[in-house]
């Protein structure tokens, strides 16, 4: 032993062997690693190239195929009631310009086309038809810059149908909605005492009820709350007429002063006057200012599309054009008696001493507007209505051998020299009231007295009707005869 240390002899070599081990499993653990960094870049490396692979081919097949739809989207219940309603189509790729010739609809109707990258708009410049399927087919569709090309398909079923109309009770009235299609009644959206007048707008649901001494309230009430909101009448009034808009919240209102009795009989201070309510506004009923400045007294009134835009028959048989933002009122022609503007609002139904007309409402030119025989018939032609096409539908007079008696009757007629029979009442006992047609000119509404001998009226002050009265909706391309309702009113 050295005298300098304290070890025994030998303990570096055991201490170099006892490291060894050591050694050799960092060395494994090196060598497993390193394997392990080249197995894994050799997958990654295979990976890569599977995947840049798999794109190429991705890439190759969409070329080859051309643009796939990826969604759709549609207002199946708006595309119905307005025109101009649009099909979006999504694809996958931006998308070459497609021409409206491209667009194939079943059933068959009228499209013009827009692209914005990736979006196709598909717009119906007509209504279409409730509950029914529409297919469009846009064909030769290509990418941008890409020349292969691909069809792209949608489908899709517009709403069922409904109408909403009044039925009056010994005690209190309602306001009904009711399907197209199904039986019943329908359901009651809001019932109260003595409603006159009722029109939906937005929503809204607007009511011109009885109050004291031969005059109206009018009311608003919320369709989804019940929560019922009074609207300024000017002062002992009632009201003669509710003209809904299509859109918005302009409601027109047709008031007279109410009746005076003994010595305050005099001259009223209104009569058949024209006003308006922003519903969206303090609800108050303001006065319509005619081309003088003063009171705009009319017999009927219809909106145009925009909503903000009227049509009006005055009593001076003067058809204006009222523009109730600006004020703006201009005289179109003189018309003895209006019925109704076609659905697509460019033309004005009416009938002179010597038949039934027709006005363009951009021009003012009249033509002549002569019922086609029934079955070979001669008839006389009453209240007619016109769709957005060459179709009118109108009520005919035709008489007997002996000229005397008269069958009424409502016909369909293209003015192709023929008409066909829409309906008429049972043995031609009863009487043919107010037309409606639906806004996509699919059905029309009448409104039916089923015997006239034996009618009893109802009572009322104000809009009184025959008891009896029912709402008979009949099919127009077909004749068939869809719903039969206790009431009157329709409104779409």
């Amino acid at each position: 032993m050295s005298p300098t240390s304290s070890e025994p002899s030998g303990s570096g070599a055991s201490r170099a062997a006892a490291r060894a081990p050591d050694r050799l499993a960092a060395h494994s653990r090196q060598l497993r690693a390193e394997r392990e960094q080249r197995r894994f870049r050799r997958l990654f490396w295979m990976l890569s190239a599977g995947l840049a692979v798999a794109a190429a081919v991705l890439l190759g097949v969409s070329s080859l195929q051309g643009p796939r739809l990826s969604s759709a989207t549609v207002d199946t219940t708006r595309v119905t009631e307005q025109p101009a309603q649009q099909l979006r189509l999504f694809a996958n790729q931006p998308l070459a310009d497609i021409d409206a010739a491209q667009v194939v609809v079943t059933p068959e109707t009228p499209v013009s086309t827009t692209v914005d990258g990736a979006l196709l708009v598909v717009q119906f410049e007509q209504r279409l038809h409730t509950d029914t399927e529409y297919t469009v087919e846009v064909r030769d569709v290509t990418a941008v810059g890409r020349g292969a090309s691909s069809t792209i398909e949608h489908r899709f079923t517009t709403a069922p149908g409904e109408l909403v109309y009044l039925d009056r009770g010994e005690t209190v009235d309602e306001v009904l909605r009711a399907p197209l299609a199904g039986a019943g009644r329908g359901e009651v959206v809001h019932a109260a005492e003595g409603i006159q007048h009722m029109a939906p707008v937005e929503g809204v649901l607007v009511l011109a009820r009885d109050a004291a001494g031969g005059t109206s309230v009018l009311e608003s009430v919320q369709t989804s709350s019940g929560v019922v909101q009074n609207l300024r009448l000017p002062d002992g009034v009632r009201v003669d007429a509710l003209i809904a808009p299509p859109v918005g919240t302009l409601l027109g209102v047709v008031f007279s002063s109410a009746p005076l009795e003994g010595e305050q009989q005099g001259v009223p201070e209104y009569a058949s006057t024209l006003g308006v309510v922003d519903l969206a506004g303090d609800g108050t009923v303001a006065v319509v200012p005619g081309l003088d400045g003063g009171q705009l007294a009319v017999d009927q009134g219809w909106f145009l599309p925009d909503g903000t835009t009227m049509i009006v028959h005055g009593r001076d048989q003067t058809v204006q054009r009222v523009e109730l933002l600006t004020g703006l009122v201009l005289p179109i022609d003189q018309v003895p008696t209006a019925y109704g503007i076609s659905s697509d609002a460019t033309r004005l139904t009416g009938a002179d001493a010597f038949g039934g007309i027709i006005v363009d409402l951009d021009s003012g030119e009249q033509s002549r507007l002569d019922p086609s025989p029934l079955e070979g018939e001669f008839a006389f032609g009453g209240e007619a209505l016109l769709t957005a096409g060459e179709l009118r539908v109108q009520k005919i007079a035709i008489p007997d051998a002996s000229g005397g008696v008269f069958r009424s009757a409502l016909i369909a007629d293209d003015g192709s020299g023929a008409s066909r029979l829409l309906y008429r009442t049972p043995d031609d006992r009863g009487s043919l009231g107010e037309l409606s047609l639906s806004p996509n000119d699919q059905y029309v509404a009448i409104e039916v007295t089923p015997s006239v001998e034996d009618a009893q009226n109802d009572g009322r002050v104000v809009n009184s009707r025959p008891t009896s009265i029912t709402l008979v909706i009949v099919d127009v391309a077909s004749g068939v005869v869809v719903r039969t309702l206790e009431g009157f009113s329709p409104r779409w």
